[in-house]
């Protein structure tokens, strides 16, 4: 039987006994204004269990093992506690205000009532007494035990949008996961593909969770998915996005304390500097290049340099490969090269026109 099949096969007799739910995770599911502060609002629950989470994974593993959690975009909740959907957190202490599994400013419980089936309104509706604390244990009159119907443990997310963590959950117990377009996309929106199918999620918050949790295989698929989905209409749009922006850090060797950038995902800013070269001549990026390049001039763009260098990297690769091969090894000595005439490095002097000199375009 398959790790995931066995796996979803334990979670359903689990759900049976009545012993699913360990830990609770409240995350925010929506992009709103607070004044005029953009925020991260309406939170949302979800359930897991912890043996689900915990079978292959180190960052699930400490986390659900630890006593005080380490990770500072964590806050454990009390039990007796139920964050209100109200709560709101400044986009700036989120950290990734372009999130697109953030929606904006939708009535999320209405859009459940419309969408949704009556199944999965019932799900809520338990989970609404869960969280309240209304609905009472449930007994079991064969056994001395106790079967769980409330979990033991509750976790504030701040970091990361309840659909990429949705998503998460189901791949973890799965091995399935499922990518909505990208926004710059344009009329293209992710389809809810109905309980039975994986929850869609935004391919670029999924890179940025995988790379935190050291998911490298979840991380893969996100960024082929992010590939895919460029083309010469939306290519320049996301080089100009925070996932290929710059990011704030002090260097420890800087005693003056200037703060210094550097890119927050090299591999996507890679990615997709390669793909701005393939579609370099197209009519799109050929009409629209030169307000990019005015927005990176102007410093709209903060990591625009690092495009530029990228930029100029790869057409050096593809117009002059030599200046990135390595030289092959010599056969022979130096003293052997010096009585064959071959010269060596004492030839360098005088003419200027030894090895070291030569015209790297020539």
């Amino acid at each position: 039987m398959p790790i995931n099949q066995a796996r979803v096969s334990t979670l359903l007799r689990k759900s049976l006994l009545g012993e699913l739910l360990d830990t609770q995770f409240y995350l925010f599911s929506a992009r709103s204004k607070h004044g005029n502060i953009r925020v991260a609002a309406k939170i949302r629950s979800l359930f897991a269990n912890d043996e689900g989470l915990t079978a292959d994974l180190k960052y699930f593993n400490s986390l659900l093992s630890e006593k005080t959690l380490k990770d500072p975009a964590l806050i454990e909740v009390p039990l007796e506690h139920h964050p209100a959907s109200e709560e709101i957190l400044s986009l700036d202490d989120y950290g990734y205000a372009s999130d697109s599994d953030l929606d904006e400013d939708e009535d999320e419980e209405e859009e459940d009532e419309t969408n949704e089936t009556v199944q999965d309104n019932e799900r809520l509706e338990l989970q609404a007494n869960v969280s309240a604390g209304t609905t009472p244990l449930i007994k079991n009159d064969g056994t001395k035990g106790v079967y769980r119907t409330s979990p033991n443990r509750k976790i504030l997310v701040t970091d990361t949008a309840f659909n990429t963590w949705q998503a998460l959950l189901y791949y973890l117990y799965t091995d399935e996961i499922v990518f909505a377009p990208l926004r710059s996309q344009g009329s293209q929106t992710a389809t809810q593909l109905g309980l039975g199918k994986p929850p869609p999620c935004s391919p670029k918050s999924m890179y940025r969770l995988a790379c935190k949790i050291d998911q490298d295989v979840l991380r893969d698929k996100a960024l082929a998915a992010i590939k895919s989905s460029l083309t010469e209409h939306n290519i320049l749009q996301e080089l100009s996005l925070s996932l290929t922006s710059r990011s704030v850090s002090l260097h420890i060797f800087d005693t003056i304390g200037i703060p210094t950038c550097r890119p927050r995902f090299p591999p996507i800013l890679e990615m997709e500097v390669e793909s701005l070269f393939q579609l370099i001549t197209s009519a799109t990026v050929m009409k629209d290049f030169p307000t990019f390049i005015k927005r990176i001039g102007g410093a709209d763009l903060p990591h625009g340099v690092d495009i530029l260098i990228k930029l100029h990297e790869r057409m050096l690769r593809q117009h002059y490969p030599r200046i990135f091969s390595p030289a092959p090894p010599s056969t022979t000595s130096e003293y052997d090269q010096r009585r064959m005439g071959g010269g060596g490095a004492s030839d360098n002097r005088g003419s200027g026109r030894g090895r070291g000199s030569k015209n790297w375009f020539s």
